[in-house]
Order: C-alpha cells, then sequence, then structure tokens
C-alpha cells in the first residue's frame, strides 16, 4: 500500500465507524497549551476535548495530524527511523468507547484492512508500579481477541502515557511488528533478558501503534485520581506503517521519501547506496525538505527564536548536507517543489502558498549560503592551525562557534575534521551546548508562569466568559485563586471585562477589587477561550468564591484598539499600493504604537509608504463605520473577508468589517468607527526575513505627539539655520554641499585607501580567453576584498582575481573566479590553499569563491608572484 493508500484507509476505516473526520491542525499549536512551540503529537489539538475545556465535534474523532519534534534533530539522517516531521494516524473517543472497542479496532484494521499477519503481532502493556496496578484489563482483552500469552509484554514506564506534569495520563497498550532476523541484533526473540523483542533497541520488532488508555488525572500534588469519563487516544505513524506494509528497512526507503530522495540524486550526480555520508545526507534532505515546506506554510518565518530559530537550524542543516554531496545553492525552492507535488494531494494548502513559502526558503537560503563560506573557511583555518601545531583535535569552542554562529552540524564538522586526520572534541562540545541550553532554560523562566496559569485555568473547573467586547466595568466572582508569590495572585473570573493577549493584541490591564482587597491586573494570559489573570495586590487580598469589580483600564484600552484597528486600515492600503500579495504575517498592537509584518519581496519606497499613509488617513477621515458579527467560514468567504496566512479558523468565525473599506476575520477589540483611529503615522518600514517586510506605525494620541514634536524639532533647526520650517530642505541641501567642498580641499593627495579599480584591470594578463589577475591592494580592509574582487571580475569578464591586503598587520587573499575559468583549469579554492602557507596561513573555499589569512604580511608579495605562476601553469601558458 502507498502512504496515501495507507491514510486513506485509516481514515474510511474510522468515519465507517461514526468517527467526526477532523483536518490536520496547524504545527503551531494554539494557546491552550502554552507548554510546547509546535504541535508534537496527534492527541494535542485535542487537549482541549480531554481536559474539558471545549465541547468535541462529537464523541468520536479520527485525524492525521502533522507533527514535529525538535528533540530528533542531530538523530536525522545518523537512524533508519528518526524523522523530525511526520504524521500521525489517530483516533479518538471522548469519554464515549474504552479499551475493549480501542483494541477490537487496532487489531481489525491490522488484520483486515492492512493484512498484517497476526503471527508477526507483539502487543505490550503497563507492568504497573507503586499506587498504580498492572493493566490486567488489557492483557484479558487482548487475549480474548486472540492474541497469543507469549508474544504480550508488560513493560514500564514507557507504557504510561502523559500529557505533561499534570492532566489525563493512563496506561497504553503498544502494537509491535515482528520484521523479521535480518532487521534485528541476532538475539534469539522472545520477551526475557537476553533475547530479541519489544523491549529491544534493534529494529526488528517495531512498534507501529499506540493506545493510551486514559483513565486518571494527575493533580499538581502528583496524585492520580480516576477519571469521571475515561477516553481513548490512539496513534499510527503514517511513515512507520508504511515502511511495514512496504516491506522496507528505513522509512526513507518508503514512497513517501523516495521520491525526494531520487530528485536530490538526480540534482547532486550521487545515489542512496554510494556511502554513510551520501545516505546521511540524502536523508537529511527528504525530512527536512518536508520539514520546512510545512512549517512554513504554517507560517513560521527563520529567524533567531523559538520556532523561527527551529526553522532556520533544518534549512542550514539541508543547506550543509546538501553542499557534501555536490548540491550547490540554490536547491531548496526545487526540493520545496517536490514537497508540494508529492503531499499536496493530501495537505492543499501547501500548493495554496507554495509561491510564498518558496519565496521564504530561497531567501533563506541565500543569506546561508554566504554564511556557509564564511564557516568553510574558518573550519579551513581551524583545521590547518591544529596540524600545523601538531594536534589531532578540534578545540570543543570552536566547533561550537561554528555550530552555534555558523549553523554547522557538528556531525559535518566531525566528518570534514576526520578526512584531514583529525577528531572533534565531542565531550567539550556537549558541555558548551549544555550551558547554552541551560542559559536559554534561565532566560525563558517567565515562560513557566504560563504554565502554572494553564494548569490553575485547568483544574478551575469553569471556563471564564469574556465580556469585554460590551464593557469596561463588571461585577463578577473570583471563581478561583492561586498565590504564585507574596503579592501576585492568579484570579480566575466568571465573567471578565479583560481581553487576553491573543492574535497579536496585547492584554487589557486594569483592576479587580473585592470587599477585602485590591489588586492591579498586569496581565491576563489566553487559553483557547478561556483565560487567567495575573493580579498584583495593592492591599489586602482577593478571595475565591467572593463577589468582586472588575474595571478595565480604559486609557490603555482606548490606545489598543485605535492601533489595531489601525492594522485593519494599513493591511488594506498596503494591498491596493503594493498587490494583493501583500498578506499579514504577524502583528503587534499595543497601546502606544503598533507593528505590522506582511509578504513583499523588496523594500517599500518613499512614494509607496506615502500613498499607503495617506489612504490610511482618507478612511479615518471618511469615519467607516465597523460592523462586528458572527458567521460561518463560508459566509465570511462569501463576503471577502482577508483570512491570514498561516491560520486555522473554527466553524465559525468573528468578522470585522470596516463598512466600505476592508473585511478581516478577527477575534480583537476595535473602535465604533474609523474617525477614533485619530491620525495615522508610519514610524519605519524594514525587513525582518526573506520575503517579509515590517512597518511600525503609531496613531491616535501617540500620532499627534509625534507630530508636535516633530514641529518643534523642525523649528529649532531652522532657527539654527537661520531659515524658515518649511525651507529645512534647502537650506540641509547647502549645508551637505559645503560638507562636499570642505573634504575636497582636506582630502590628503599623497594616497587613497580605497583600491584604483582602473589601474587593477589594466594590470591583468591574459591566458587564453581567461583574465588572471594577482595584486596587493595595500592596506584595504578585509571586509571590502571580496566585493571588490566580485566588481574587478565583472570588468575583466571571464577571469580569475587574487587579492592581498595587509591591513591590521596580517595578510589576507581572496580569490574570485568566473565558472569558465574553473573550467579551464582556474580554481579560487585551489590556488589559495596553494599560496596561503607563504603568509603564515592556510584557508580555501569553492572553486569560485575562496579566501585566507596569514600571520606574515611581509610575504604577500610573494605570495600574489606564486599565484600568478600557479594560474599561468594551471592555464597552460
Amino acid at each position: 500500500m502507498r502512504s496515501s493508500e495507507i491514510r486513506q484507509s485509516f481514515r474510511d476505516f474510522f468515519a465507517d465507524r461514526d468517527h467526526v473526520v477532523v483536518e490536520s491542525a496547524s504545527l503551531v499549536p494554539s494557546s491552550v497549551d502554552p507548554t510546547v512551540l509546535l504541535t508534537t503529537a496527534g492527541m494535542q489539538p485535542f487537549k482541549p476535548y480531554f481536559l474539558g475545556l471545549a465541547t468535541p465535534p462529537g464523541p468520536r474523532a479520527t485525524s492525521t495530524q502533522k507533527c514535529f519534534r525538535t528533540t530528533d534533530i542531530e538523530e536525522v539522517g545518523r537512524t533508519a527511523r528518526h524523522l523530525t516531521f511526520f504524521e500521525m494516524m489517530g483516533n479518538f473517543s471522548f469519554g464515549d468507547y474504552f479499551k475493549e472497542r480501542a483494541v477490537a479496532y487496532a487489531w481489525e484494521l491490522s488484520l483486515e484492512g492492512w493484512q498484517i499477519d497476526p503471527e508477526r503481532i507483539w502487543v505490550t502493556v503497563y507492568e504497573g508500579a507503586p499506587g498504580v496496578p498492572r493493566d490486567d484489563e488489557a492483557i484479558d482483552l487482548w487475549r480474548a481477541i486472540g492474541q497469543p500469552a507469549e508474544r504480550i509484554v508488560a513493560l514500564g514506564e514507557d507504557n504510561f502515557w502523559k500529557a505533561g506534569p499534570t492532566g489525563p495520563c493512563g496506561p497504553c497498550s503498544e502494537l509491535f511488528y515482528d520484521r523479521g532476523p535480518e532487521h534485528g541484533c541476532g538475539r534469539p526473540l522472545g520477551s526475557g533478558p537476553g533475547e530479541c523483542g519489544p523491549h529491544c533497541d534493534c529494529d526488528r520488532v517495531l512498534e507501529y501503534w499506540n493506545l493510551v488508555f486514559m483513565q486518571y488525572d494527575r493533580g499538581a500534588d502528583g496524585e492520580l485520581t480516576p477519571l469521571p469519563r475515561p477516553s481513548i487516544d490512539t496513534g499510527a505513524g503514517v511513515e512507520r506503517v508504511s515502511a511495514l506494509l512496504q516491506g522496507v528497512h528505513s522509512v526513507y526507503e518508503t514512497d513517501g521519501f523516495r521520491a525526494i530522495i531520487g530528485a536530490c540524486e538526480s540534482w547532486s550526480g550521487t545515489r542512496y547506496e554510494a556511502g554513510p555520508t551520501e545516505m546521511r545526507a540524502l536523508r537529511v534532505l527528504a525530512d527536512h525538505g518536508r520539514a520546512m515546506t510545512f512549517l512554513t506554510t504554517d507560517g513560521v518565518i527563520p529567524s533567531n527564536e523559538q520556532r523561527g530559530y527551529i526553522l532556520r537550524r533544518i534549512i542550514r542543516r539541508a543547506v550543509t548536507h546538501g553542499n557534501r554531496i555536490g548540491l550547490r545553492s540554490p536547491f531548496l525552492e526545487r526540493l520545496h517543489g517536490v514537497v508540494v507535488e508529492h503531499l499536496a494531494a493530501a495537505y492543499p494548502d501547501l500548493a495554496e502558498h507554495r509561491e510564498t513559502v518558496a519565496a521564504i526558503l530561497a531567501g533563506e537560503e541565500e543569506r546561508f549560503a554566504r554564511t556557509l563560506d564564511t564557516g568553510t573557511a574558518i573550519l579551513d583555518e581551524v583545521i590547518e592551525g591544529v596540524r600545523a601545531a601538531g594536534g589531532i583535535e578540534l578545540p570543543a569552542a570552536e566547533t561550537f562557534r561554528l555550530h552555534d554562529t555558523y549553523g554547522f552540524p557538528i556531525e559535518v564538522t566531525s566528518e570534514i575534521a576526520a578526512e584531514h586526520g583529525l577528531s572533534v572534541d565531542e565531550a567539550g562540545f556537549a558541555t558548551l551546548m549544555d550551558a547554552q541550553r541551560h542559559r536559554a532554560r534561565e532566560a525563558a523562566k517567565g515562560g513557566k508562569e504560563r504554565e502554572v496559569a494553564a494548569a490553575f485555568a485547568r483544574e478551575a473547573g469553569v471556563r471564564t466568559e469574556f465580556a469585554g467586547y460590551d464593557g469596561l466595568d463588571l461585577e463578577t466572582t473570583a471563581e478561583a485563586v492561586l498565590e504564585l508569590a507574596e503579592g501576585r495572585l492568579l484570579v480566575k473570573l466568571r465573567r471578565s471585562p479583560f481581553y487576553a493577549e491573543g492574535g497579536g493584541q496585547v492584554s487589557d490591564h486594569g483592576v479587580v477589587e473585592g470587599a477585602g482587597g485590591r489588586g492591579a491586573v498586569v496581565e491576563a494570559y489566553r487559553f483557547d477561550d478561556d483565560q487567567a489573570l495575573v493580579v498584583l495586590l495593592e492591599q489586602g487580598t482577593i478571595v475565591a468564591g467572593e463577589t468582586v469589580r472588575a474595571r478595565v483600564d480604559a486609557a490603555r484600552r482606548r490606545g489598543t484598539v485605535a492601533n489595531h484597528t489601525g492594522t485593519h486600515l494599513l493591511h488594506r492600503a498596503l494591498r491596493e499600493v503594493l498587490g494583493d500579495h501583500a498578506h499579514q504575517r504577524g502583528s503587534a498592537v499595543r497601546p502606544d504604537k503598533l507593528r505590522f509584518d506582511f509578504s513583499h519581496t523588496g523594500p517599500v519606497t518613499a512614494a509607496e509608504l506615502a500613498d499607503v499613509e495617506d489612504r490610511v488617513n482618507a478612511a479615518v477621515i471618511a469615519n467607516y463605520p465597523l460592523h462586528i458579527f458572527s458567521a460561518s467560514q463560508d459566509e465570511a468567504r462569501a463576503l471577502g473577508a482577508t483570512m491570514l496566512f498561516g491560520e486555522k479558523y473554527g466553524d465559525v468565525v468573528r468578522v470585522v468589517d470596516v463598512v466600505g473599506f476592508s473585511t478581516e476575520l478577527c477575534g480583537g477589540t476595535h473602535v465604533r468607527s474609523t474617525a477614533e483611529v485619530g491620525p495615522f503615522k508610519i514610524l519605519s518600514e524594514s525587513s525582518v526575513g526573506q520575503g517579509v517586510r515590517r512597518i511600525e506605525a503609531v496613531t491616535s494620541g501617540a500620532a499627534l505627539a509625534l507630530l508636535r514634536e516633530g514641529d518643534r524639532a523642525a523649528t529649532l533647526v531652522a532657527r539654527e539655520l537661520k531659515t524658515e520650517p518649511e525651507r529645512l530642505g534647502d537650506a540641509v541641501a547647502k549645508l551637505r554641499e559645503r560638507v562636499r567642498e570642505l573634504e575636497r580641499a582636506t582630502r590628503d593627495d599623497g594616497g587613497s585607501a580605497v583600491a584604483d579599480v582602473d589601474a587593477l584591470v589594466a594590470a591583468a594578463d591574459r591566458h587564453g580567453a581567461i583574465a588572471v589577475l594577482s595584486a596587493s591592494v595595500g592596506d584595504t580592509p578585509p571586509d571590502a576584498l571580496l566585493p571588490l574582487s566580485d566588481a574587478l571580475r565583472g570588468r575583466l569578464g571571464s577571469a580569475i582575481v587574487v587579492l592581498g591586503s595587509t591591513a591590521g598587520g596580517r595578510a589576507h587573499l581572496v580569490a574570485s573566479a568566473t565558472p569558465d575559468a574553473v573550467a579551464a583549469g582556474a580554481s579560487a579554492g585551489d590556488v589559495i590553499r596553494e599560496v596561503a602557507p607563504i603568509v603564515g596561513g592556510g584557508g580555501g573555499g569553492r572553486p569560485t569563491m575562496a579566501r585566507a589569512g596569514g600571520s606574515d604580511p611581509a610575504r604577500l608579495d610573494e605570495a600574489l608572484a606564486a599565484a600568478r605562476r600557479y594560474l599561468a601553469a594551471r592555464l597552460g601558458a
């Protein structure tokens, strides 16, 4: 069975048995689960149903969920089954059926749907622990259905599932498949010590389906209490089941991966079976190609933080491994295209966002390719230095710097070092990585409060009704209170006027006041359609069960709603000026200003920004009314409502219609009419990643204050320049020209640090059709050598350029070659490796670009002369 058929057979089997088919949720989890950055399990989108925070679509459900696990990134490529991105098929019961039917369904689909030989099936159950009995019920059910006792194995903690430190949990029962001795460790088959079975780490007996029996609730104190309505959560990986049913050893040999690997083989000219380096690289490209495609489609942008850093890391890892097998950038756009071609039928949004995702990946690859060149040169220098000193191991500090700063995977550094007869201090590297993780954990400690708040909101047993669309001051009940620290409380209200942070909008602040105390609300945490408040006590205390007055800071809310409606007006104006591709990619709405990220391939011109600003202000002056209402997704689409890239919406959505101007789906708070937005002023426009631009702007009172300050500053400057404010432009132009005159008058005619490009071009030699230039450019800064060599290469046509500098008391060399010069025998990397030792250094790079550094600048001319001789010989002169 092909993977698409496996996915469909699972879906059809459970749909025929009254399970509601639920489409995959985004890889970016909803706010109900603050403990994870990405969706890591099939049950994660259903967590609100299991926790009783939301009503499920039915008592039974089935899905194939996109999942991503960061813990496996470094293992991808090393093993036959580790993946970052995978698809998890699952069937779920929300208090409907329990163990008996879950076992029966798994057995029936395995034998009748997938034609698995029952003689090859093994099953595990939970063996029990102090306070938790062995799962004898599951054992009896498997025995009754036909599974022999000798192939039912009781195991420990791995067979007890939990979503986190608190919440629903329970024993699980896993189905395994015996793939035969050719896949194993050579030990005899069995469940005892020294035997091979489900407990063995080899690949012979492989798990393919996990049945979780949620029958307990773990409290904050660790105590387990039986759930009133036990539930079922199961997971079977599409990739793992495909490997079993297609009879292959590795998930990478299944149809879902072979097409991607085959494309990479054809582009690189290598083969999967050629050797361990090639096999690892092709596995990395296949897995990471899928992962980056799905992450970016779900709205993740490469960055140095959180999800964005994970995406950036896998992109860099893919590019590095591609280079190892001869794949030269750019190639990620093609890799993404193959993934879309083979998976868009199951996930249509891949095709819908194909162009946007391709642009983001290509831009990130282009930036990293430049970094990779630098990193390769640095690694070459480190290796040369270790060898020159007679060492046998690369220092941990250097390998960590390559990994952390340049994105070099440690295993690639190890492979390159091994080619030079060197090892890597892996223990030291691991120590540095652990220290980095510790720093990251310390930096993220603030996020722990949110996790505590999530558990607190869940265990309070009541959902807060948000009433802040219609009023800012109300009487309500403090349903639950938890002291976080002295004077800092978590408070759960029955009804709340406080908007909880979400959708890019910050939370409201305000006051909660009861008979015995008063506190300032400084944060409102959102958990889907629930919330919890952080309250700093100002006097007395707040007691659970008492009636309290909840009042929103009206001034803060006014600034926030003006900025939020301002983002809607800005979004529409951008699409009118730049085109329909200018989709929102993120936002931050605060009381003092707004930030808006959008899709666009280059800087927005000053004229375009002025046009956008004018259109927003025209909409403000027009005083369009806002009509806000709920509708079905289909109704909203029919109205032309804008839906945001990467967002997943429910069946019923909230529509914000700026009547006569724009219509968007939005859960935030807004003004009543556009005149309340006040003046709109753009502060800045910048890039935040390939294909994504950012505008920061102010509205209302903040915009007025900015305009007043601008007038004041213009008046002061005009006074200093002895002119009028409206003539400042002319005055500044005259001042600038005067500065130029003074610079010309004081310039040192005896020399310049800037190289004479015309003179250098004239000094080039010709060997047939190839120009060769090997010259010193004095103390030109090292960072200027590469752009200068590129400029010279452009002037010379078919050429190789070698430049040297003595800036900073060191020797610096750069070589740049056109592809036809490389084809003729003039490789930039080869000539640098040849002459760098003359100046006491080392280096290298690609055939078209290489660089080196050395400690002996006095011998730079000698090195450049050697380069001329070497290239003349290579070109047959």
